[in-house]
């Protein structure tokens, strides 16, 4: 709760460009509790599937650091340590990123109210006007709130969600053949993605067909 009440605000209220990147975030996760094999892959995994997505302008991204931080709560409730499992945890959890884009955008919709209050209250005639900074503290007070009570609600949610789906399906979760380099392997997508050419999705996708057709060979034909 306290690492994404932190890093959530580094999104908007504080934004440096790095403390609210995955990478940054798994290395301070990393230090604290020591599970450096386990943070370190997931953080690196989703560093590359959203390597291009900054928040600019009006522009809300996914909120990486929700996924991430809900990963490594799970992975470290349910003292997980194969790939195969985590990053099944890590599927389940992405979805919270877009959850999270909107709470934000739910955020900025409710200060562009505030904003235009503070405005009108500056204008001639207007019998209080409001100072700049409480609607900055108020603001940022607001999206530590409202983010706590999202994550607490999520992983509320996950958790025994987590629990039920390991009981049913981890021992055949354990055989499929994924490794931390596969894992890396598909969030390089978020790379080539950023990199908005025809030619590269073209490749990509060839590049899928054929890894597809040598794997079905290779253990069906």
């Amino acid at each position: 709760m306290f690492f994404f009440a932190l890093f959530s605000l580094a999104r908007f209220g504080l934004n440096l460009g790095f403390l609210d990147r995955p990478l940054v975030i798994g290395m301070l996760w990393s230090a604290v509790t020591g599970h450096w094999e386990t943070a370190l892959p997931v953080a690196l995994f989703f560093e590359l599937f959203f390597l291009d997505l900054f928040p600019i302008g009006t522009y809300i991204p996914p909120h990486g650091p929700f996924a991430l931080l809900t990963s490594l709560a799970l992975v470290n409730i349910f003292d997980l340590a194969q790939a195969p499992v985590i990053f099944m945890v890590m599927l389940l959890c992405a979805p919270t990123a877009l959850l999270g884009s909107r709470l934000e955008l739910f955020q900025r919709r409710r200060q562009n109210a505030v904003y235009t209050q503070m405005l009108q209250s500056t204008r001639g005639g207007a019998d209080v006007t409001i100072s700049p900074v409480n609607p900055v503290k108020m603001a940022l007070l607001q999206s530590v709130v409202v983010n706590l009570a999202a994550f607490i609600v999520v992983m509320a949610l996950l958790v025994p969600l987590t629990d039920v789906l390991l009981q049913q399906f981890r021992g055949r979760v354990l055989m499929l053949p994924i490794t931390w380099p596969v894992v890396w392997m598909i969030g390089t997508v978020g790379v080539l993605l950023s990199l908005r050419s025809r030619r590269v999705y073209a490749l990509l996708l060839g590049a899928v067909v054929l890894a597809g057709g040598y794997y079905w060979l290779s253990h069906f034909a």
